[in-house]
C-alpha cells in the first residue's frame, strides 16, 4: 500500500460520506439490523434507493471530521433488504385512501385537498436494511469489521447512498491482512510488487436497472484480486443460459493475463462438455482456442484436423486400453459366457515375483495379438517377446523362437497353431487360465470348440484406440499445464462412459503428481481446472476419497485450483461448497436451492432477486477476499478486446 499520511487515512473514511446523497436518519438499530426513515425527495435525488443496495450511516460531520470524538469516527455499512413500517403508516394509507374516494378524474389523486403538513407526511417512508459491517481506521489502514461495535440509541445517524468513488471503494475493499498476504503469497511464486486487480463486472442492485445504471458513469467497476483464484475453488451457479459459460470465458482470459503479465507459467485444464471453449461460436464471435491459439492444445476422442487425440495407444497403455474395452463389451452384450466373464477380470499389472514374469510377458503378447486380430491399427513392424520352453516351440513351429521378437502377424500365426495343439499335455501345462482364454477368443472357439463370437466381441472399441501415441496422454497434458499452456478436452462428441472414465484418469494423474511433488518437498505448479455439469462429477452422494471430491476438497493445498459450474447448489456435496472461496451466482429456480445456497454468507438477502431474475450475467458475488456478497452484472466476454491486447484490468 506504500506509505500515506494521516489526512489520506482520513479520507479514505470521510470520502465514503457524500454529502448529497444524503437519504435519510436511523431511527431503530440494534446488532443486526438498522431501520430508515427517508423521503421521496431524497430518494429522488439519488435516482432511486434499490433493493439490495449500500447505504453507509454515520454521525459525523465530513466537513468537521478533526472535531469528531474517536468514537464516532467509523461509518456503518448497510445493505437495503426490504421496506418498513412507520409508526404514521396506518394514518397515511387510510389519509390516501380518502383522497382517492374524493378524486374526480383518473389523473386527480385528490391531493388539493391535503394541508402542507400532511403532503409532508406522506413522503416518508421506512427502509429495513442488514448491519454488514462497520468501517474505521486503525494503523493507517481502513478497515472493515464485519459487526458493529456498539450502539446509542440516542445517536443521531444520518444515511447516505454511496455512489461512484465511494461505491467502487466498498465494493472493492479488501482487508489489510488479505493484502499482505496475497502479496505473500505472489513473492513466494517469484512475483515482486503488488498485482493489480481486473475488472470482471460493475455493480447492478436490480433487474430494472433504467434509473441506477442510466449513464456510463453510473456504471461502478468491480474488481476481482488475482490471488483469489489461485489455488482456490470457485463455484459458478445459475440455470441454463444466464451466464456460467461466460464467466468462465472471463476467468480464462483473465487468468492468462495474469499469467502472461507476471510471467508465471499457470496451466488451464478446460473440460469441454458441450465444446464451447474448443470451436469457434457465433455467440462469442470467437472461441478461447482461437484467441490463444499459440498457447492453446485442443484434444479430442474421436480424430480430428487441429486435435491431439485424447486417445491412448491400447498396445501401450494396457490397462487404461483394455478398461475401455470391457465398458464397450458391457455396453454390447449381457453375456455370462465363460470367456467374456474371465476377459472382462483380467490383470496386466506386472507381477513381483520372478518365476511369474515369463507367464505375464506371454499374457501381454497374446492380448497384443488378439488386439491386432480386431483391427486395432498399429505398425506393420511392431513386435512381441515372450518366451517358450523348447517342447512347446518344437509342437508349435520348430524353429520359431518367440523370445527374439515376432510381429503380430507372426505372433498370430504362432498362437493360432498352439491353440491347435491345446489338449497336448505339454501346450496345456504351459498355458494359464488367463491365456486359454485369450486363445479362445482370437480363435472364436470355447473350450468345447463350439464358435463364439470371440474377438469381434472388441472391434467396436478401435475408435477408442491410437496407433500414434506412444505416452501417456494424461502425462502429455500435465506436461502442457506445466509450461502454463490452455488445455481444452472437446467431450462434445463420443462415448459418455468413455468421456467420464478418460476425463478421471486425467484428473488423477494431474492430482496424484501434484501430491507427489508436495510431499516430496518440491512445488507444484499452479492450475486451474475448469469442470461444467459438475455435480455428475462432485455430486452430493459421492464418496470423498473419490478423484473428483479429492481435488476439489484437497486440490488447494497442491496449487490446483478449481472452478465448477452447475444449475443445482443441492447437488454439490455440502464438504466441497463449505470449502469453496469464490461464488457467482446467477438465476435459480426454485426455493430449494435457494434455501441451500442461504447456508452460506449472506446469500439469503438475495432470496428473491435470485428466484425472479433471469437477466444473463446478473450475478451476486463473493470472493475469497471480499467481506460480503455484492450483486454485479459480469462484463461479456470479448474476444476482439482480448485479441487487441486491452488490458485486463480495464
Amino acid at each position: 500500500m506504500g506509505v500515506i499520511s494521516k489526512m489520506d487515512i482520513k479520507n479514505d473514511l470521510v470520502d465514503l460520506v457524500q454529502e448529497n446523497n444524503f437519504v435519510g436518519w436511523i431511527y431503530s438499530i440494534n446488532y443486526e439490523k438498522a431501520l430508515v426513515i427517508s423521503n421521496d425527495e431524497w430518494k429522488h435525488n439519488v435516482r432511486g434507493i434499490p433493493h439490495n443496495s449500500f447505504l453507509i450511516a454515520t454521525s459525523f460531520d465530513p466537513n468537521h471530521f478533526n472535531d469528531v470524538a474517536e468514537e464516532d469516527r467509523q461509518v456503518i455499512l448497510l445493505r437495503v433488504t426490504g421496506s418498513a413500517k412507520l409508526p404514521q403508516d396506518d394514518e397515511m394509507i387510510k389519509t390516501k385512501i380518502d383522497g382517492f374516494q374524493k378524486a374526480k378524474s383518473t389523473f386527480d389523486d385528490g391531493q388539493e385537498e391535503y394541508d402542507v403538513y400532511t403532503k409532508s407526511r406522506m413522503q416518508f417512508s421506512g427502509i429495513d436494511c442488514r448491519v454488514l459491517g462497520t468501517f474505521f481506521v486503525r494503523n493507517e489502514d481502513l478497515v472493515l469489521g464485519s459487526d458493529i461495535e456498539t450502539f446509542y440509541s440516542s445517536l443521531k445517524l444520518n444515511v447516505y447512498m454511496p455512489k461512484s468513488t465511494a461505491l467502487e471503494k466498498i465494493v472493492n475493499y479488501v482487508d489489510p491482512i488479505r493484502k499482505k498476504g496475497a502479496k505473500a503469497e505472489f513473492k513466494s511464486l517469484g512475483i515482486e510488487g503488488e498485482v493489480q486487480p481486473f475488472k470482471i463486472g460493475t455493480v447492478r442492485y436490480t433487474s430494472t436497472d433504467r434509473l441506477h445504471r442510466e449513464n456510463l458513469s453510473d456504471l461502478v467497476p468491480f474488481r476481482i484480486q488475482p490471488s483469489d483464484f489461485l489455488a482456490r475453488r470457485t463455484a459458478v451457479l445459475g440455470m441454463t443460459r444466464t451466464g456460467k459459460s461466460n464467466m468462465i470465458k472471463q476467468t480464462i482470459s483473465v487468468v492468462k493475463g495474469i499469467s502472461t503479465s507476471c510471467h508465471l507459467p499457470i496451466g488451464q485444464l478446460i473440460y469441454d462438455i458441450n465444446g464451447e471453449y474448443a470451436n469457434a461460436n457465433e455467440q462469442d464471435k470467437g472461441s478461447i482456442s482461437e484467441i490463444y491459439k499459440d498457447e492453446c492444445i485442443r484434444y479430442r476422442m474421436i480424430n480430428s484436423p487441429g486435435f491431439r487425440p485424447i486417445l491412448n495407444n491400447f498396445y501401450e497403455q494396457l490397462g487404461e486400453g483394455h478398461s475401455i474395452i470391457c465398458d464397450v463389451i458391457k455396453e454390447a452384450t449381457s453375456s455370462t459366457a465363460a470367456d467374456i466373464l474371465q476377459f472382462l477380470n483380467i490383470s496386466f499389472d506386472k507381477p513381483e515375483e520372478y518365476n511369474e514374469i515369463q507367464k505375464w510377458e506371454r499374457k501381454i503378447a497374446l492380448y497384443k495379438v488378439l488386439l491386432y486380430k480386431a483391427n486395432f491399427e498399429i505398425s506393420a513392424t511392431y513386435k512381441v517377446y515372450f518366451q517358450a520352453n523348447e517342447k512347446v516351440r518344437e509342437i508349435v513351429s520348430s524353429g520359431v523362437n518367440p523370445k527374439n521378437g515376432l510381429t503380430l502377424q507372426e505372433a498370430l500365426s504362432w498362437f493360432e497353431a498352439l491353440r491347435a495343439h491345446k489338449d497336448e499335455f505339454e501346450i496345456a501345462k504351459w498355458i494359464t487360465d488367463e491365456c486359454k482364454c485369450l486363445l479362445n477368443l482370437l480363435c472364436q472357439k470355447n473350450d468345447t470348440d463350439a464358435f463364439i463370437t470371440g474377438y469381434k466381441l472388441l472391434t467396436a472399441a478401435t475408435k477408442y484406440h491410437t496407433s500414434s501415441r506412444t505416452t501417456d496422454v494424461a502425462k502429455e497434458i500435465y506436461e502442457y499445464l506445466v509450461q502454463g499452456k490452455i488445455v481444452i478436452i472437446d467431450l462434445s462428441v463420443g462415448n459418455a462412459l468413455l468421456r467420464d472414465k478418460i476425463s478421471k484418469k486425467i484428473a488423477s494423474y494431474i492430482f496424484n503428481t501434484s501430491m507427489d511433488k508436495f510431499t516430496g518437498g518440491g512445488k507444484p505448479s499452479n492450475i486451474v481446472v475448469y469442470i461444467e455439469e459438475a455435480h455428475n462429477l462432485i455430486g452430493k452422494g459421492m464418496d470423498l476419497t473419490d478423484t473428483w471430491p479429492r481435488l476439489a476438497k484437497e486440490g488447494a493445498k497442491y496449487k490446483i485450483a478449481l472452478v465448477y459450474a452447475t444449475q443445482e447448489v443441492s447437488s454439490v456435496h455440502p464438504n466441497i461448497l463449505a470449502n469453496t472461496e469464490n461464488w457467482f451466482v446467477t438465476h435459480l429456480n426454485s426455493d430449494k436451492e435457494i434455501g441451500e445456497l442461504a447456508k452460506f454468507y449472506d446469500f439469503a438477502d438475495f432470496k428473491q432477486s435470485l428466484l425472479r431474475s433471469q437477466d444473463v450475467g446478473f450475478a451476486r458475488v463473493k470472493t475469497l477476499s471480499s467481506p460480503f456478497v455484492i450483486p454485479i452484472q459480469i462484463d461479456k466476454f470479448d474476444p476482439e478486446k482480448i485479441k487487441a491486447g486491452d488490458s485486463i484490468n480495464e
